[in-house]
């Protein structure tokens, strides 16, 4: 008869699951991806998998809500902590957002559109707490760009305008296929600067 795992046993494989499952969806997606792999990354058995999940779905829905602040605070440090102009910041944090999207497919699915996550993991994840959760890992993001913003650095505005508008270059990575090579990367720099532009220019006139 198999002894029932301690308190930290369950913590550690819940770890290597999400881990493991972590790994497996940035590479090859949701869909792609399937219980047994997971568990096989994981090291134990197929049957072990359910005792913490009851669907690769709902450990996808787990492994979206660890990832929010990670990736948060990833772009911040690239770009509001790497430099204090804030119009390079902002560059930046657009060309680091595209950089992410590239190369980890769940920052793709973090990106794209909600209503396509609430579809996927409808049933699987606490949407309201996800919405709660992404706007918690924000809270440092807005908090600087507002405070750029009282500075009189980056233009005056409603910010349910002004923070979707850094959004707007993540298109070029959803479309790269559809752009010539070698003018990609050009259009991610001068998306991204004339963003940039737009948001401080007017508001460094002023000074």
């Amino acid at each position: 008869m198999t002894r029932p795992l301690t308190q930290a046993e369950r913590e550690a494989l819940r770890a290597r699951l999400l881990q493991a499952g972590r790994d497996l969806f940035a590479r090859y997606g949701l869909k792609k991806t399937t219980v047994e792999e997971v568990a096989r990354a994981a090291g134990i058995a197929k049957g072990t998998f359910y005792l913490f999940f009851p669907s690769k779905e709902a450990l996808y829905g787990q492994v979206l809500l660890e990832e929010v602040p990670r990736l948060v605070a990833r772009l911040v440090e690239r770009s509001f902590g790497a430099t204090d102009d804030i119009r390079e910041a902002l560059v930046r944090f657009q060309e680091e957002v595209v950089t992410l999207i590239e190369s980890d497919e769940i920052v793709r699915v973090l990106a794209a559109d909600y209503r396509q996550l609430a579809q996927l993991l409808e049933g699987h994840l606490d949407l309201q707490e996800f919405q709660a959760r992404a706007m918690d890992a924000l809270a440092p993001l807005l908090s600087r760009l507002r405070k750029a913003q009282q500075d009189g650095q980056i233009i005056e505005g409603d910010f349910a305008e002004i923070f979707p508008v850094l959004g707007i270059v993540k298109l070029l990575a959803y479309y790269r296929k559809h752009i010539a090579p070698d003018l990609y990367p050009r259009l991610v720099t001068r998306l991204s600067q004339v963003i940039a532009d737009g948001l401080t220019c007017p508001a460094r006139g002023k000074e």
